[in-house]
């Protein structure tokens, strides 16, 4: 429980506490009255048993008027007072309640603050992996595409050798049957030469 509320409950404890003294306090100035009436009264029969006095008896009476204005005032008084209490009691309860659930909203609000930003929190580590994942899977990508290159160029490289490698190879057989083509023309011509001659 706030600070605030605790406040408003010792508020409510010493208008009950005040309610309670004045109330005695009262009760005893209308027994006190109430007390003074009796003797009044009394005092008016002993005096009316004891005396025939007209104007004693009109005092009397006049004072026992007086008293009873004075404890019908005192009974509209405390009645004031007690409804003005039972307001501001009910008035110091409403304000608690409604303090009561503007914490409670408070609460709730920083809760579901909180509970937005672990979420998010979540989607942002879960996007992190993710994210990291599909590097991986490029970064393999790449090296089988760089390992797929390497092994074309070799293959690409072997076969330019073995191209070069043959077609020397058919070149240099060119050249020596030309060589022996070109020998054996030139000794058919010899040949020719030396028989025309014998002849």
């Amino acid at each position: 429980m706030s600070t605030s509320y605790l406040g408003q409950d010792d508020r409510i404890e010493e208008l009950r506490d005040t309610h309670r003294l004045e109330s005695a306090s009262q009760s005893d100035q209308l027994e006190k009255l109430r007390r003074q009436l009796e003797e009044a009264e009394a005092s008016i029969k002993v005096s009316q048993s004891l005396s025939s006095h007209t104007e004693e008896v009109a005092d009397r009476n006049v004072e026992i008027d007086m008293l009873r204005a004075e404890v019908k005032r005192a009974n509209g008084i405390a009645k004031e007072e007690e409804e003005k209490r039972v307001k501001a009691i009910s008035l110091l309860k409403t304000v608690r309640q409604k303090l009561v659930k503007a914490e409670k909203d408070k609460e709730d609000a920083l809760k579901e603050l909180n509970s937005s930003k672990d979420k998010e929190k979540t989607e942002r580590e879960k996007e992190s992996v993710e994210r990291l994942k599909l590097q991986q899977e490029i970064d393999a990508v790449n090296d089988e595409r760089g390992k797929a290159m390497v092994g074309l160029k070799a293959q690409f490289d072997k076969e330019v050798v073995n191209l070069k490698e043959r077609y020397e190879k058919e070149a240099s057989g060119l050249r020596a049957q030309f060589e022996l083509e070109s020998a054996t023309t030139k000794v058919r011509a010899q040949c020719t030469f030396l028989c025309s001659f014998h002849l």
